[in-house]
């Protein structure tokens, strides 16, 4: 009879079996499983931190840009402004920049700018705030690492109206630096100058800045660091002139943050681990009775591991991501408690559901993607509880292989949806304008190309308001942006949907009107449109009133091509604005010639200028008693080129609207002193000065350098003013015709007789004679009215103790009038024709009476 084993023997040599084979493969596997796990979870933790790295970098490279694109706009609104133009080129007008706050301290506490510079073309700063104060600051030693490189990007960018931005060191510190050439931005009532000069805006990244700008990006610490970092995040800038500058932060470490929280307890549990292998192959050998023991202390072995694991999940679910797991065929099986929280839905409602009801690809099938088990993210959109669509990145891969197929998928789910829109918002900025939400030039030539390339009829409105700079001035520019927007939509309510309202800066406008072409039906659009711009704009309980001039050019009839018509549209509007204003125009070829004769003639008188075209002529001066000779006035002519000699009438209200009155100005009166100097000591040059040179140049020092020069004694010169040159600025023409007196010169009210108030001027201001005007001069001998104002004007000369000189006296009849009324001194045809200076010489050689 067989003898049945002992129960004992045979648990103990099960034991040993145990402990020699079985008890090592399952200790291997479980030290394999750990490793396994552990690389997983550094894996894991790893691609987390890039992420976040990667992340922070686009951030930060999108902080610095769109700081850097929110200075350009501001410098583009700033440097194309014709006011700008007009008070900055040339002499700085100080108190429209700094006084009246257009590019004062202002800029300082409202847009942070430390520093804004008016630079000439010889780099030289001209105009300087610092800090909101006004400063003497030299640009090229306060800024450095390219301040050359940024002007001559600034100069090459004004061809496409814009604006050069580059990184300087301000005093040592970094800062972001925007400079334009300053131009008229498209108005045409500003006269192009010879000079040019840029604008600068200095914003300074301090540290204070930085810490701020991070805060509102996730960049912690955001700072310039003393020295080159290696090895930890930053940003490599550049300066203008290439030297590298460095942005640094504290980047997040979500994974790094994961592995600390994580190892330790996977440390413990492979401890755990450890003590009680080594305690089963001890004690296994030994006694089978210890087997239960062995079995309980597996159990808790298998506790300890499983707690670890809720750890690992609560750790996994304190992340910004929703993690889910699918079956083969991507019904969701597990979804983390981030789900509920950033869907709105509770997880169970959706577990055994397919993914794909869920989420939805936004390229491609989701389905197909993820069996493909292709590396990166897919882009998903879903409906959250609250039904708003929401935009998510998608990251998945397979959970483990058998008989080639995948037995599951998990993944996580990030939602994007924010930063999704802040691009969004961006390239809606980049298109639009920021004040009133319209279209900008560059969405507005999209939108002319792709209408003209169909075809398609339509109107070009350009829209200026009158009367606005007003408001600006007087009560500030947050009641001019309050009208611009209330322009803007009722500009948008008298348009149609396949219509187009846009601003171009300032308070121009455009609107592009499809398939409205007839003349008559935009005549009645514009009507209506001006009436209801017309309408009050309401300020603080302030009633603000403002009107429009519009422009119009027509496509296909005017023009096919975009820049075109819209310069078309401004030559209209030009000229509506020259017609009274409050009205509007249609485009016609004869605007655009007329305009293209003026900036022709502009350029040729510029050219005259610096080629010595222009020539003097003198017409003497008589006492009427005795024909005896007293001075000449000199009178310029221009010896044009192609279009021969041409008289003052043709070229000096010009030179007034360009600026080129000034240079014109100057050299008559230098031209004028030289010859004078050769005539006899008793004749006298007269000089006329035209209101704009005397209000805005410096004719006292003019008038000085020239006597200077020529070394012509003052009391041989005499300047000859309008009544206007008093009705601009009457205390500072006071002023500057007592300084002028002073020299010892003479001073004549020219064309007397034609002011409203010239006899309150003769009282008040230091004038040493008058001339009657020949308007009263041509009809003296058949009117007995101009005949008397003439006897009353000489009678309140003599009464005043100033001398009296009549103008265009042309026939004997007239000159025997004046002398019988006491009339002292006269001009004209009759006694002598303005002559050139080598002609008066002779006339004074042979005689100085008239016989």
């Amino acid at each position: 009879m067989p003898v049945e084993p002992h129960p004992v023997t045979s648990a103990s040599r099960l034991s040993r079996q145990f402990t020699r084979r079985t008890l090592p493969a399952i200790v291997a596997l479980l030290v394999v499983a750990s490793l396994l796990a552990l690389l997983s979870l550094v894996k894991i933790a790893r691609e987390l931190d890039a992420q976040a790295l990667q992340q922070s970098e686009f951030f930060a490279a999108k902080a610095i840009e769109n700081r850097r694109e929110a200075l350009a706009r501001s410098i583009v609104d700033y440097a194309f402004w014709g006011d700008a133009y007009r008070h900055l080129v040339g002499d700085i007008d100080l108190d429209w920049a700094y006084q009246r706050q257009n590019l004062g301290s202002t800029l300082y506490p409202d847009f942070g700018y430390e520093a804004v510079l008016v630079i000439d073309d010889a780099q030289r700063t001209r105009y300087a705030v610092v800090e909101g104060e006004l400063a003497q600051t030299d640009a090229r030693l306060w800024l450095q690492g390219g301040l050359t490189q940024l002007l001559e990007q600034a100069q090459s960018a004004s061809e496409d109206d814009q604006g050069a931005v580059a990184l300087l060191l301000a005093d040592g510190e970094p800062a972001m630096v925007a400079a334009a050439l300053i131009s008229p931005g498209g108005d045409p009532s500003v006269s192009l100058r010879e000079e040019s000069a840029l604008l600068l805006f200095v914003d300074r990244l301090t540290p204070a800045k930085l810490r701020a700008l991070g805060e509102s990006y996730a960049l912690d610490n955001l700072h310039v660091p003393p020295e080159p970092l290696r090895g930890q995040t930053r940003l490599q800038l550049q300066l203008a002139n290439g030297n590298p500058l460095e942005l640094a932060w504290r980047a997040p470490e979500p994974g790094t943050l994961l592995l600390r929280q994580v190892l330790p307890w996977m440390a413990v549990a492979a401890g755990v681990l450890a003590l009680l292998s080594w305690a089963v192959l001890r004690n296994a050998i030994r006694s089978t009775r210890q087997m239960d023991a062995s079995y309980r202390q597996l159990q808790r072995s298998r506790e300890a591991l499983q707690a670890s694991e809720v750890r690992f999940r609560d750790i996994a679910e304190a992340a910004s991501d929703w993690l889910w797991e699918t079956d083969e065929q991507l019904r969701l099986s597990y979804l983390s408690g981030r789900f509920e929280s950033v869907t709105g839905y509770p997880a169970h409602n959706w577990l055994g559901r397919p993914l794909s009801e869920l989420l939805a690809g936004s390229e491609q099938s989701l389905e197909n993607w993820i069996k493909a088990a292709r590396p990166g993210e897919l882009r998903c959109t879903y409906r959250a509880s609250d039904q708003h669509l929401r935009i998510c990145r998608l990251v998945s891969r397979p959970v483990s292989r058998r008989a080639g197929g995948a037995c599951g998928y998990r993944g996580t789910v990030s939602d994007i949806t924010e930063e999704v829109e802040a691009h969004r918002r961006i390239q809606h900025l980049s298109q639009h304008d920021s004040l009133t939400n319209l279209p900008n030039r560059s969405q507005l030539c999209a939108f002319l190309d792709e209408r003209l390339a169909s075809r398609q009829p339509l109107a070009v409105l350009s829209l200026d308001l009158d009367r606005f700079k007003p408001v600006n001035d007087t009560l500030g520019h947050a009641a001019g942006d309050l009208v611009l927007r209330e322009v803007a939509q009722r500009l948008c309510a008298r348009t149609r949907d396949e219509d187009l309202v846009a601003r171009l800066g300032g308070d121009e406008f455009i609107l592009i009107l499809c398939g409205l072409t007839a003349q008559e039906g935009l005549e009645r659009f514009c009507a209506r449109l001006l009436e209801e711009l017309a309408e009050p704009y309401y300020y603080l309980e302030q009633e603000i009133f403002v009107a429009a001039s519009i422009g119009i050019a027509l496509a296909p009839q005017d023009s096919q091509d975009t820049q075109e018509l819209l310069r078309f549209s401004d030559i209209a509007l030009y000229q509506a604005k020259a017609d009274g204003r409050a009205t509007w125009r249609f485009y016609a070829a004869e605007m655009n010639r007329r305009l293209l004769q003026r900036r022709q003639l502009e350029l040729d008188l510029r050219q005259a200028l610096a080629e010595n075209q222009l020539r003097l002529h003198y017409q003497p001066r008589y006492r009427i008693e005795a024909r005896q000779l007293l001075g000449a006035e000199a009178l310029v002519r221009w010896q044009h080129p192609t279009r021969g000699l041409l008289l003052p009438e043709h070229f000096i209200a010009l030179a007034e609207e360009t600026g080129l009155i000034q240079p014109l100005g100057q050299w008559v009166l230098r031209e004028a002193c030289l010859e004078a100097r050769h005539w006899p000591d008793d004749l006298v040059v007269s000089v006329n000065v035209s209101p704009v040179q005397f209000s805005r140049g410096n004719l006292l020092q003019d008038v000085r350098d020239c006597l200077a020069e020529s070394g012509l004694p003052a009391a041989r010169l005499e300047l000859e003013l309008t009544e206007r040159v008093m009705l601009e600025d009457a205390d500072g023409a006071w002023t500057t015709l007592n300084e002028l007196k002073a020299l010892g010169l003479r001073l004549t009210m020219d064309d007397f007789g034609t002011g409203y108030s010239s006899l309150s001027y003769l009282r008040r201001y230091p004038f040493d004679g008058i001339k009657i005007d020949r308007s009263f001069i041509d009809k003296m001998t058949q009117s007995s009215g101009d005949r008397s104002i003439i006897q009353a004007i000489v009678g309140l000369a003599q009464a005043l103790g100033l001398s009296v000189t009549a103008e265009g006296v042309e026939d004997d009849q007239q000159l025997a009038m004046l002398e019988l009324d006491h009339c002292a001194e006269a001009q004209g045809f009759l006694l002598a024709r303005p002559q050139p200076a080598e002609a008066l010489r002779e006339l004074m050689e042979g005689s100085s009476s008239l016989s």
